[in-house]
């Protein structure tokens, strides 16, 4: 057996590329960074090979993708990674888009004005997906194991969830606008021939409109702007409620309340409930206090008897 030392760079090389095919992606690595080392003719592909197994090893990595599209931009001709032939300016493109995408999902939007932003990111980088590679099936996802897409399928989920952050935003001020933008999400749920249901229920939630019992006060946008507290609502007080907005569902075991009003009830009953804790704490610790002192009496009482 001939120690790796003695080696030349090409030996190793070529033996990195067999140990790709049988995925020993560690061992691989070990052999290409020795064959940079070593100044071997396939250097600069043995470079490409390190970065795409560093990519394979931390897939979630958004930095791998992108050290890996610039590596890419130094070789022209194209090359095998295991079975799954590379052309080499194509998978820096995915790589980019990947790196891109993968930092856009990260990003933590909480603000009507984080949300739209994030929703408009989703949206750009789901046309360039479509405009660049369409039906294609995006190779980088193949390489490093996360699910398969062609371009226009990843363009679809990346439309969905870009509507779906910009209805996010928009709902605290436009219920009935982001509703519609769920449409958009919910139409391209039903082309990738997903249910969709979830969405589904939402539209229909933001799109509800009701009149709050306790105020009359109008309301669009169930869980945002009103919502259902139970309540007992007699066979008498059902027939008042017949206006186009109904302050109760059909089933009369709840009524519709304002945010405004609920808020307020809470809020109050939070303070209430609050005071009869403190009260309560005070009362325990007065009664601990006057036990400790009997408990005190009580062996001062035993210790003079001894």
């Amino acid at each position: 057996m001939v120690l790796s030392v003695f080696k030349s760079g090409d030996d190793l090389f070529n033996q990195g590329i067999d140990l790709i095919k049988r995925k020993e992606y560690v061992k691989a690595k070990k052999n290409f960074e020795k064959t940079i080392e070593k100044g071997g003719r396939e250097a600069a592909l043995a470079r490409v090979y390190v970065d795409i197994i560093d990519a394979c090893l931390d897939r979630d990595n958004s930095v791998r993708y992108s050290k890996l599209a610039a590596t890419l931009g130094t070789v022209t001709d194209g090359f095998e990674f295991g079975l799954t032939e590379i052309d080499p300016a194509r998978l820096a493109l995915e790589c980019n888009l990947l790196a891109e995408r993968i930092s856009i999902a990260s990003m933590q939007a909480k603000t009507p004005a984080q949300l739209e932003e994030k929703g408009n990111k989703l949206l750009d980088i789901a046309r360039r997906y479509q405009s660049t590679i369409g039906n294609d099936t995006i190779i980088i996802s193949e390489i490093v194991g996360i699910p398969v897409n062609t371009g226009i399928k990843e363009a679809l989920y990346l439309q969905a969830q870009g509507y779906e952050n910009l209805a996010l935003g928009a709902v605290v001020s436009d219920p009935k606008r982001a509703a519609e933008l769920l449409q958009n999400a919910y139409a391209c749920y039903k082309q990738l021939g997903e249910g969709g249901q979830q969405t589904l229920n939402t539209i229909n939630a933001y799109s509800r409109s009701v009149k709050c019992w306790i105020c009359g006060r109008p309301a669009t946008g169930e869980g945002v702007h009103f919502l259902a507290m139970s309540s007992d609502i007699s066979p008498f007080m059902r027939k008042s409620d017949d206006d186009i907005l109904k302050s109760a569902p059909v089933d009369y075991n709840s009524v519709y309340v304002c945010r405004p009003c609920y808020t307020a009830i809470s809020r109050r009953s939070d303070e209430i409930a609050r005071q009869y804790h403190e009260r309560a704490m005070q009362e325990m610790r007065a009664m601990e206090a006057r036990l400790q002192a009997q408990i005190s009496s009580m062996r001062a009482a035993m210790a003079m008897r001894r």
